[in-house]
């Protein structure tokens, strides 16, 4: 055999170890069963997608649940962390967020999210961020966990298609990792959250266990045509009308409910609609309660914070938005002018 030959065979064999390394990656997998056009970075609220990206069809993965991954990033000692006076764990804000939203993050931690950042996220309110795997940012999502302590990353490909497995890896991480909280807050990076009519809320409300609160929505239907973004096909779902359903934008759970989603997770299609998914289908099948609740709000307010004063969630909020409104709600008195419009 000469040269040259023997050459081109190691060239191959060496081509060959090359392709089923990749292939074999456990990082990789929703590369492989997603959608292959999808950047794992791109920033995953709607309003912020680029319109050819927002306008396509999302592609689902086949899956058969339950499907974990691994957490890369974890601050495990989360909701064991003490405050000076030991106080008890009230609330845990959970935000899904995407690798270049740093801005949002930011924002939320000097905000709304201040709350649990000015008590080193040991009081009775904590927050963390969820987000997905990366290979393109992946040293600065690592610094950002280092100063804050307040990442949580499992190894699925970040992106939009993915909200489902993020609102899965929630569901996983506080049943295994947090469990002496009392609520869980499931929201996104462009919300702003009025904690403290929140937890108003919650003391107020007469149900405490197997409960969750949002705006609901009842009798809504599947979308059939193929070519809408948000096709449901039958082999996901049948039905001719969803369960009734959270909006996705902003919902919290009693502590009891987490365990039972993520068991009921693993008798149903994989649906890319996570809300749907999760506070529908697998609220329906664990036999939780579900409620509307006046104050949240999927829809967007006026960045003022009057619009926010009396109200619990809002949505489509710019980083420079929520330092505008938290700046008016630390005013005191804040005086406001009765509004004859929906909140």
């Amino acid at each position: 055999m000469n040269i040259r030959r023997l050459t081109t065979l190691l060239l191959l064999l060496c081509l060959n170890l090359l392709v089923g390394f990749m292939y074999i990656q456990p990082t990789r997998i929703m590369t492989l069963i997603g959608n292959p056009t999808v950047n794992e970075t791109e920033i995953f609220t709607e309003s912020s997608l680029p319109i050819n990206e927002s306008q396509k069809v999302p592609q689902t993965p086949e899956m058969n649940f339950p499907l974990f991954f691994n957490f890369t990033l974890n601050p495990y000692d989360l909701c064991s962390k003490h405050s000076n006076n030991k106080t008890k764990l009230s609330l845990l804000i959970l935000v899904c967020t995407a690798i270049p939203n740093i801005r949002q993050r930011q924002a939320i931690r000097a905000t709304w999210g201040s709350i649990a950042a000015a008590n080193n996220n040991s009081g009775y309110v904590r927050l963390a961020f969820l987000l997905g795997s990366t290979t393109v940012l992946q040293e600065q999502v690592e610094e950002e966990f280092y100063q804050y302590s307040d990442i949580i990353q499992q190894s699925f490909i970040d992106s939009y298609q993915n909200l489902t497995l993020k609102s899965l890896m929630l569901l996983q991480w506080v049943s295994q990792f947090c469990p002496n909280v009392q609520y869980v807050l499931k929201t996104d990076d462009d919300m702003y959250v009025n904690v403290a009519n929140l937890l108003n809320m919650l003391i107020r409300v007469p149900v405490k266990s197997n409960v969750m609160y949002g705006v609901l929505f009842k009798k809504a239907k599947p979308n059939r045509n193929s070519a809408a973004k948000w096709f449901v096909p039958k082999k996901q779902f049948d039905g001719s009308v969803f369960p009734d359903y959270l909006s996705g934008t902003g919902y919290v759970m009693s502590r009891d409910v987490l365990p039972k989603l993520l068991d009921a997770s693993a008798a149903l299609p994989f649906l890319v609609m996570e809300d749907v998914f999760i506070t529908g289908l697998c609220a329906s099948e664990s036999h939780v309660r579900r409620f509307n609740v006046r104050g949240f709000a999927y829809w967007r307010r006026p960045p003022t914070g009057c619009a926010f004063k009396d109200v619990i969630t809002g949505h489509h909020v710019t980083p420079s938005d929520m330092k505008k409104i938290w700046k008016e709600l630390q005013k005191r008195p804040l005086i406001c002018r009765k509004s004859k419009k929906k909140i």
